[in-house]
C-alpha cells in the first residue's frame, strides 16, 4: 500500500475504462415513482478538483455542483422543474443524512444547506423539510423540521424480519435520500440503501448477519420507505476508502464528487466501483458484490434497482 495519497490523474486513468453516459430514462410523474424494474438505470456522476480540501468545502461549487446534478436527474434546464419532476408541491420531504462518521467527513452543513436553498428556490417552504441525523447548523441556520421522535405501533413484517419503523416516516411524505459513500466492516459498503434500512427500524443491531442481507434490501422494500423514496444524493465529497463506517484520517480521501440517481441499487453499485478504483490504486483488495456487498443483488432481486455495471448508463459531468 503506497503512503501518500493517490493523485486525480491516477484516479482518472483507472477510471477510463468506465462506460460512457448514456440516456436517462424518463421520470414517473410526482408522486408515482415506483421501485426501478426497468432493464437500465441512470446515475449522474458530478465531479470537482475544488469543492473540497480537507474539511474545507467551497459552499458555492457544492451548489453548482448539485443543481447540474438534478437537472441531468430529472432531464431539464430548471431546477425548480427538476424539484417539480421528483416532489409534489404538498410533499412533507425527509431529507435522510448520515450522522455517523459526519464530524470526520465534516461535508453534511455546506451539502445539506445546498439542497435545503435548492428545494426553497424550487418552492418549498422550511416547514415542508424534515431533516434527519443532519448536523446542528442545519436546524439553526434554516429552522427546518427535526423529525418525530419515536416508533410506529406496530411491527412490519418485511420477510426476513420484523421490526417498528420510526415514527418520522409516519409524517412524510417524501425521502430525498444523503448518504455519505463509506466502506462498511460487515455490509461491505454502506451509501443509499444502508442509510436507509438500518437507521429506520427500532432494533437495527439484530439485522447484521450474512453481511447484512437479505436485511437491507428487504427493509427498503417496505412499502414506507420504497414509496417514499424518490431521489438519492450521495454526498461523496470526502470518501472512506477503507476501515469504514468509522472515518479515520488514513482512509478518507477528497473525491469531489456528487451521485444522483433514483435508483438506490445503481447508485449503490457505481459508489461501490469508485471506492474500489480507489482501493486499486492504493493496492488494496477490492470489494466484491459477491462475497462482501451482497445486499446489491438481493435488492436487484426484489426489485429495487438494477446492480449489473453494464446495464447502469453513468452520466459523468466535471465542473
Amino acid at each position: 500500500m503506497r503512503d501518500t495519497q493517490p493523485t486525480r490523474r491516477d484516479f482518472l486513468h483507472v477510471a477510463a475504462g468506465l462506460t460512457a453516459a448514456g440516456a436517462i430514462a424518463p421520470l414517473e410523474s410526482a408522486g408515482q415513482t415506483r421501485p426501478p424494474q426497468m432493464n437500465r438505470s441512470t446515475v449522474v456522476r458530478v465531479a470537482s478538483e475544488h469543492v473540497v480540501r480537507g474539511r474545507y468545502v467551497h459552499d458555492n461549487i457544492c451548489r453548482e455542483m448539485l443543481d447540474a446534478a438534478m437537472r441531468r436527474v430529472a432531464k431539464t434546464d430548471s431546477i425548480s422543474d427538476a424539484w417539480k419532476k421528483l416532489l409534489k408541491p404538498d410533499d412533507v420531504v425527509a431529507l435522510k443524512f448520515n450522522s455517523s462518521a459526519a464530524a470526520a467527513l465534516a461535508t453534511n452543513g455546506e451539502f445539506g444547506a445546498a439542497v435545503v436553498e435548492s428545494l426553497q428556490e424550487a418552492g418549498f417552504k422550511l416547514e415542508q423539510i424534515v431533516a434527519i441525523e443532519a448536523p446542528q447548523g442545519l436546524y439553526d441556520s434554516f429552522d427546518v423540521r427535526r423529525p418525530t421522535a419515536g416508533w410506529s405501533e406496530r411491527e412490519h413484517d418485511f420477510g426476513s424480519g420484523s421490526d417498528r419503523l420510526a415514527a418520522v416516516l409516519d409524517e412524510v411524505t417524501a425521502i430525498v435520500n444523503i448518504p455519505f459513500l463509506k466502506t462498511h466492516n460487515i455490509a461491505g459498503v454502506t451509501c443509499c440503501l444502508k442509510n436507509l434500512s438500518h437507521a429506520l427500524v427500532k432494533h437495527p443491531a439484530r439485522y447484521h448477519d450474512n453481511h447484512c442481507s437479505p436485511y437491507i434490501a428487504d427493509i427498503v422494500n417496505l412499502p414506507p420507505i420504497r414509496d417514499k423514496l424518490r431521489l438519492n444524493l450521495v454526498n461523496a465529497l470526502r470518501i472512506v476508502f477503507d476501515k469504514g463506517p468509522e472515518a479515520y484520517h488514513e482512509a478518507i480521501w477528497d473525491a469531489g464528487i456528487i451521485l444522483a440517481g433514483t435508483d438506490p441499487v445503481a447508485t449503490d453499485t457505481v459508489g461501490l466501483s469508485i471506492i474500489n478504483m480507489q482501493r486499486e490504486i492504493l493496492g488494496l483488495a477490492s470489494i466484491s458484490e459477491e462475497s462482501d456487498a451482497i445486499y446489491l443483488a438481493a435488492g436487484e432481486r426484489i426489485g429495487l434497482g438494477v446492480r449489473e455495471m453494464r446495464r447502469i448508463d453513468q452520466i459523468k459531468m466535471r465542473l
